[in-house]
């Protein structure tokens, strides 16, 4: 999907665009879907290829455990209502997840879609109207905006910025790209959420009419749209567990509220053998390929390895990192807690900054690493940041003018603790960053390290001189400003 999704927010409209100066919408988008069909199908076939050089057998068909509690076998219904049942030693439930569908939407996979179901588009809407305020809502307002639909953004809450930060995001880096979906045309209506919708059945053309009501209900501020008119409806709210049809009542494992599996540090499920585990989305947050992969690879290290035999074995475990794994929030930065291993714990990936970088595939992208500013001062370090704009390098400027690099570090020693970026390449870039913080590299080590000319790497270097040159570094970022400023009245200007 990650892949999908950089491909529609980056390439596609480029290339389309350059052998369709005038395109016909439906060629534009049957092209599109095609070209994510077979990146689709590709992954899958290269899926199926490494577990067959692995000499994995597969089967497939729908799984679940016994109503007898036994979790030793395991029931298999295939496609063509045949079942049977294969002994297992142990279980890995990775099963992943599927959009979260609020009630009163009348999801039809025609013109209102989950996060899922928009892949099954057929056409190419001239306007949508997207619910939700998180990476997943921004990346498709984006996808749409750039093949030249009507897009507004109906969020919950009424600052853009502070719906953003809550899902981790620096505070400036929430900015730029909010700045960003304004500067594209992106309509965002702020403090509102969806109360009805009229969807017209006879007529594909006639537009979906939803009204509008404050968040939590009631009528909006005067001035407010109260109506919003589309031909497609996309709702973005979330995702929730693949866990409802494994029987796993039977097989004595609980879930939360949300359906996530409960696991230990071993990743190990409250199942009583001890022998079923969890990886990737059925443990919740943050739903992410790379941290599922990760989990999958622990889990099996957890199996065959000298893992706790039960739950109750592993809580309250001390995983030598100097937090304690039923407290994941006790976050040490001298801890190396992107490791894998027993004493990985996959609560971690949700409450502590430190174990996995983040990327969002909309164009500016954005990705972060490490601690913000607010985290450092809330964990009671003196921390401070320095910022770097991308068009202080020159190929920021000729690129992406409008990006930010910033360092957050620990004062006075210079210790780098978090990296922010939003721009072209952030997705890339922050791999470095990644590195640094792990590494404990300074201030200081950026400002003696060389950059190579026209790079973007240049920015962790600017970054640095800015941290140890505050005046300096305003002034050089007010004039890069100004400069890109008169750059962009330049270009709007009639000739």
């Amino acid at each position: 999907m990650r892949v999908i999704t950089y491909e529609m927010n980056t390439i596609l409209p480029t290339v389309l665009f350059f052998y369709y100066p005038k395109p016909n919408h439906d060629s534009v988008w049957n092209e599109i879907i095609n070209s994510c069909v077979d990146l689709a199908s590709s992954n899958a076939r290269d899926v199926r290829r490494q577990l067959e050089y692995a000499g994995v057998e597969y089967i497939e068909g729908l799984a679940s455990f016994d109503d007898s509690g036994d979790t030793n076998s395991l029931l298999v219904k295939k496609s063509d209502e045949s079942a049977s049942t294969i002994s297992v030693d142990k279980v890995l439930i990775a099963t992943g997840s599927k959009p979260f569908r609020p009630g009163g939407i009348p999801f039809d996979g025609k013109r209102v879609f989950d996060s899922d179901s928009i892949n099954q588009l057929s056409y190419l809407p001239k306007s949508i109207a997207i619910t939700g305020s998180g990476i997943i809502a921004i990346e498709f307002a984006k996808i749409f905006r750039n093949l030249g639909a009507e897009v507004t953004l109906i969020i919950r809450d009424n600052v853009p910025r502070n719906a953003l930060m809550k899902i981790g995001l620096d505070k400036d880096i929430a900015a730029t790209l909010v700045a960003d979906l304004v500067r594209s045309g992106i309509k965002i209506e702020r403090g509102a959420q969806a109360k009805s919708f009229d969807v017209p059945d006879d007529n594909l053309k006639a537009p979906i009419r939803i009204t509008l009501e404050a968040r939590g209900g009631g009528g909006r501020p005067t001035g407010c749209a109260m109506e919003v008119k589309c031909n497609a409806y996309l709702a973005a709210v979330g995702r929730k567990p693949n866990t409802s049809n494994l029987n796993l009542a039977s097989a004595g494992i609980e879930v939360d509220e949300y359906g996530d599996l409960t696991v230990n540090s071993a990743l190990q499920t409250t199942a009583k053998k001890g022998n079923v585990y969890g990886a990737g989305d059925v443990l919740g947050r943050p739903f992410l390929a790379s941290t599922g992969v990760l989990q999958g690879v622990t889990s099996v290290k957890s199996m065959f390895t000298s893992a706790p035999t039960s739950m109750s074995d592993a809580e309250g475990a001390d995983t030598g990192d100097g937090i304690v794994d039923d407290d994941p929030a006790n976050v040490c930065i001298d801890s190396d807690l992107s490791r894998t291993g027993e004493s990985f714990d996959p609560k971690s990936l949700a409450a502590n900054p430190f174990a996995f970088p983040i990327g969002v595939w909309s164009s500016p992208e954005a990705a972060y690493y490490g601690l913000s500013k607010q985290q450092a001062e809330e964990l009671g370090i003196n921390a401070g940041e320095a910022i770097a704009l991308y068009a202080e390098c020159l190929r920021g400027l000729v690129f992406s003018p409008n990006g930010l690099l910033k360092l957050v570090f620990e004062k006075p020693e210079g210790r780098i603790l978090g990296v922010h970026i939003c721009g072209d390449d952030a997705c890339e870039l922050i791999h470095y960053g990644m590195e640094l913080v792990k590494a404990k590299r300074t201030i200081a080590d950026l400002n003696n390290s060389l950059f190579s000319a026209v790079t973007f790497h240049e920015m962790y270097h600017i970054a640095a001189r800015a941290a140890v040159d505050e005046v300096g570094a305003r002034k050089r970022r007010a004039a890069a400003g100004a400069a890109l400023a008169a750059q962009n009245r330049a270009k709007n200007t009639p000739n």
